[in-house]
């Protein structure tokens, strides 16, 4: 299968964290907005569904809305106030912000719900946000207090929601390290309220070294997972009847530092490992669930030649994967300077869970691709690349063939490092 390669400018990797506060910091005193453009109205007779962005600006966090056409093409349709504070820099979290109803999360990791909500959090303001769309755009429906501190992944399944709180607001704290890491936990109604659920929250078992980074329900919602980097753990929750945590499991994956994470058709859980992001030393892999939370292998990892590989998602049949390599961090050498791209791997999954790499670089966008979303049920594919704030779309074709369809900018963008998190999809009618 032939690759695909965006053009882009010159830009940065990852940066140390201080030179990135710094950054952000001048940007932040300056009230910069996300649009530099004025918004662009959908084509007539309405869009097919709108693709979500987060800006996580520490001056004002919003999410950006992207109207998505019958071909997959996107166009900005503007932005809406959280009512929070971003962190201000990048956060290792797919699921910053996600597409759900009260029944349970769509997008970007399906567990089978509706798309009533955005829900983002607030990493700089400690809060949750609850968004709905309207025939006018997002409305803030309401913010509420995350229970713990830098909120950066959440998940709903069966009227309740779990927020990863990554557990530090301190000067050099960041990418879920010095600080003191834990989940807690909300009903969600209907109409988008909140309320906290009492005992409900756990602290993570890495501590100030977690490098926490995604927190979901299983897809049956008796499951709660946390995938902790540093700490090469994956930790599962039961979920009692009430809402609150059982006690904690700890899985040794069979890679090493377990990242992002979907499920395939029969519930099966499907992990990117980064290897603490060595050069091209990325694997996945793949586990069955036990009720009681305990992980059980399904073969060994699988190698993709690639970068710290971050998020997976899959296909509504259940059949493909794709998972987005973020590239080599510029401190780190590496042999070739070829090495230093960002790419997405598709991958065929097996009727008993195992993986089948079909492409290690399906697809290029770029040093900085971070977080994917699928949308038209499964048909286009949309990848972030946090460092340059755009977006790419792709058709998924036959074998899991990506073609390219659109690239749209509208998101902070910082030659020092990333800056923008969360992507998620939501499909109209």
């Amino acid at each position: 299968m032939q690759s695909i390669r965006i053009a882009r400018p010159v830009g940065g990797t990852r940066a140390p964290f201080g030179a990135v506060l710094l950054v952000l910091a001048l940007l932040g005193a300056g009230g910069t907005r996300a649009f530099a453009q004025d918004d662009a109205t959908p084509e007539a007779g309405g869009p097919a569904g709108a693709v979500y962005a987060m800006t996580n600006s520490p001056a004002r966090n919003e999410v950006v809305a992207y109207a998505r056409a019958e071909d997959g093409t996107l166009s900005p349709m503007g932005h809406v106030d959280t009512g929070g504070l971003g962190s201000g820099s990048f956060e290792n979290s797919d699921t910053a912000l996600i597409v759900a109803s009260a029944e349970g999360q769509s997008s970007p990791v399906d567990l089978g719900g509706g798309a009533d909500f955005v829900v983002a959090v607030n990493g700089g303001s400690d809060s949750v946000s609850v968004l709905r769309p309207t025939d006018e755009g997002l409305e803030l429906v309401e913010t509420e207090p995350s229970g713990g501190e830098r909120p950066t992944s959440v998940t709903v399944h069966g009227g309740r929601l779990y927020v990863l709180n990554s557990g530090g607001d301190a000067p050099g704290v960041g990418f879920c390290f010095g600080g003191n890491p834990r989940v807690n936990g909300f009903t969600i109604d209907e109409t988008g309220g909140l309320e906290p659920i009492a005992d409900s929250a756990r602290e993570l078992s890495g501590g100030a070294m977690s490098g926490c980074a995604q927190v979901s329900f299983n897809p049956t919602g008796d499951v709660l997972i946390v995938s902790q980097i540093a700490a090469n753990t994956i930790t599962t929750f039961p979920v009692n009847e009430d809402g609150t945590l059982g006690e904690a499991v700890e899985n040794e994956p069979t890679g090493n530092g377990p990242f992002g994470y979907a499920f395939d058709a029969d519930g099966r859980l499907l992990v990117t490992e980064n290897f603490q992001a060595a050069p091209s030393e990325g694997t996945v892999a793949s586990y069955a669930i036990g009720e009681d939370g305990a992980l059980e292998p399904i073969g060994g990892s699988v190698a993709l030649g690639e970068s710290d590989p971050c998020w997976f998602v899959v296909t509504p049949d259940g059949e493909y994967g794709f998972t987005a390599s973020f590239g080599p961090l510029p401190s780190l050498a590496v042999e070739d300077e070829a090495l230093r791209r960002g790419t997405i791997q598709s991958f065929r999954i097996g009727d008993d869970g195992t993986l089948e790499l079909l492409d290690a670089r399906a697809a290029e966008v770029g040093v900085g691709a971070a977080d994917l979303a699928l949308a038209g049920d499964g048909r286009f594919l949309y990848a972030l690349n946090s460092v340059e704030g755009t977006i790419t779309g792709f058709e998924v074709g036959e074998s899991g063939a990506l073609t390219l369809v659109t690239s749209v900018g509208g998101l902070p963008s910082n030659p020092f490092g990333p800056l923008s998190i969360g992507l998620a999809a939501r499909d109209n009618g």
